[in-house]
């Protein structure tokens, strides 16, 4: 039942937002990325938690099992901003991903064996609607100050845990899942400040508490030895403060001027000529007076006579007239020098390419974009070369100076394979230098599996196949001095037996039955003796 309501939830809340986008176009839309950090209480389970480091600790058990305290905190939200004499009320869809820090866990006994093994998964989503209050300054680059709330629901359908339990000698105590289906109600007081960068493009950064706990039917699956309830109830607290930053993209946004201005809805084709005032004030800020001089012109024509339009068109008529065409490349040129000097190539060449849009044969832009071209295609070269020597660090060092240089897609390919070969290489050494320190403590058959390991994600590594053989002998030499041991102490436990002796027989056949159980003759030998010892307690009355 809870699930469909939050399905309802979400699907009217999307269409409240499509609604109000169609039928209030003179409002702005903003789609927020954020992300941050959040620290959660968890309720039952670290209770749990603290119970089974209690107890772990009286057994001897000095490592802990990792509670759940913090995560991360990807988040989207849809805002719509209606405007106000005094503030901009927003309504807003959030949807947040609440990812939980590594809190996987494995005690050990003092002798290296795992006493306790716990694997979760506590991530959550939220999905709710809210309002908040935005108050901001008229002049552009403008900076917001709000405070918002909302509520919704928190779910999850994946949440589970995986518990082992074993004793000091490794025998398994039991093996469980438990099984959550998440779903409480939230919501969240936050606030923060927003600042717009451009008439698009902004940041920003916030602070709040979420409240979001309530009860959970847990499932209990035995995979093993466990003697307990099938089913519980879990009380689950995701409540805790978080913090974020993120990017705030504006869509139809209301230009904040001095005075109030904008372009009026009774003109002619508001739209449209918005949309032209837009591109001319891009142009504007980016230096590219002549490009904002046709969009101005542009949007005047159709909007006619408007006070924003004619202030951004005498604005970039005073720039034209200041700085001509050739000013501006020698300006450009200086920046480009500066960023080549500093070995910011991928800067530099961004400002040649500027000033080629400025004059197509100047010869200075050329020269260094041919060089950066050949630069880039160099590096990309070595790189691919390091690669094949396996000289990964060399070869990531190589890509990304060519990327720098503009070597394009194939040069991004090119650095996510290097960077996926270091990683390979790094859980590879790992793996090896984990199965030497198995076999040098003796562990012989862990040591295999490690190096096995090794050769799934590397099949020609010959060190681990060499070492596979050297471990295989050991346990062959290990099996062959355990049979040798085996096969004295039998012998002698027969001498004991037959000449009575029968605790040292007893004894005999005890160490043989540790490193064989399944001996028949020392089996029959104890219960021999069992027998026999048995026999000599019943008291004997003679006759007279």
């Amino acid at each position: 039942m809870m699930v469909k309501v939050g399905r309802i939830l979400l699907f009217v809340s999307i269409l409240f937002f499509l609604f109000t986008l169609c039928i209030l176009s003179d409002n702005s839309i903003d789609v927020e990325i954020y992300g941050g950090i959040s620290n959660i209480k968890m309720g039952d389970y670290n209770s749990y938690i603290d119970a089974s480091n209690d107890n772990n600790k009286s057994l001897g058990i000095t490592s802990l099992i990792k509670k759940i305290e913090a995560g991360l905190l990807p988040e989207m939200n849809i805002c719509y901003y209606i405007n106000m004499p005094l503030f901009t009320l927003g309504l807003y869809l959030k949807n947040q991903f609440l990812l939980i820090w590594d809190a996987s866990s494995v005690v050990q006994w003092g002798s290296g064996k795992p006493a306790q093994i716990i694997e979760v998964d506590f991530n959550v989503l939220y999905t709710g609607v809210g309002a908040r209050i935005n108050i901001s300054n008229n002049d552009f680059p403008y900076l917001t100050g709000f405070a918002g709330i909302d509520g919704g629901v928190c779910y999850y359908f994946w949440n589970k845990m995986y518990e082992e339990v074993n004793q000091e000698t490794g025998e398994n105590i039991y093996k469980i899942i438990k099984q959550w289906s998440t779903i409480i109600p939230g919501m969240n007081i936050e606030t923060g400040i927003q600042w717009m960068l451009s008439e698009t493009i902004g940041f920003g950064l916030k602070v709040g508490y979420r409240l979001a706990k309530g009860n959970v039917t847990v499932k209990i699956i035995n995979i093993n030895g466990w003697a307990g309830l099938s089913e519980s109830e879990d009380n689950v607290d995701y409540s805790g403060f978080y913090s974020g930053a993120g990017l705030i993209i504006k869509f139809n946004p209301d230009l904040r001027k001095s005075g109030d201005e904008k372009i009026d809805k009774n003109s002619n084709f508001p739209g449209l000529s918005l949309w032209l005032y837009k591109e001319a004030k891009s142009f504007y800020e980016e230096g590219l007076y002549k490009q904002a001089k046709e969009k101005i012109v542009e949007a005047e024509k159709i909007a006619g006579e408007n006070d924003m339009i004619l202030k951004l068109k005498k604005q970039i008529e005073k720039e034209l007239n200041i700085e001509n065409v050739e000013e501006k490349i020698v300006k450009l040129l200086k920046q480009a020098d500066e960023y080549r000097y500093k070995k910011q190539f991928k800067d530099a060449r961004k400002i040649y390419q500027k000033v080629i849009s400025l004059d197509e044969k100047n010869k200075q832009a050329q020269f260094y974009l041919e060089e950066f071209s050949l630069k880039a295609k160099e590096e990309f070269k070595k790189a691919n070369e390091m690669m094949k020597q396996e000289k990964l660090k060399d070869a990531l060092e190589n890509i990304n100076l060519a990327i720098e240089y503009g070597i394009g897609k194939e040069g991004e390919d090119l650095k996510t394979e290097i960077e996926e070969s270091i990683n390979k290489k790094k859980q590879k050494d790992k793996l090896y230098n984990d199965g030497v320190e198995h076999y040098r403590k003796g562990e012989y058959e862990d040591a295999i599996n490690k190096w096995q390991q090794v050769l799934k994600i590397d099949p020609l590594d010959k060190e681990a196949q060499e070492n596979i053989e050297k471990a295989f002998l050991k346990i062959k030499e290990t099996n062959e001095e355990e049979n040798s041991e085996v096969r004295k102490n039998l012998i002698d436990a027969k001498k004991f037996y037959n000449i009575g002796d029968f605790n040292t027989a007893l004894e005999k056949c005890e160490y043989v039955l540790r490193l064989s159980p399944d001996n028949i003759e020392c089996q029959k030998i104890v219960e021999e003796i069992k027998k026999i010892q048995e026999q000599n307690k019943v008291e004997i009355i003679r006759k007279r």
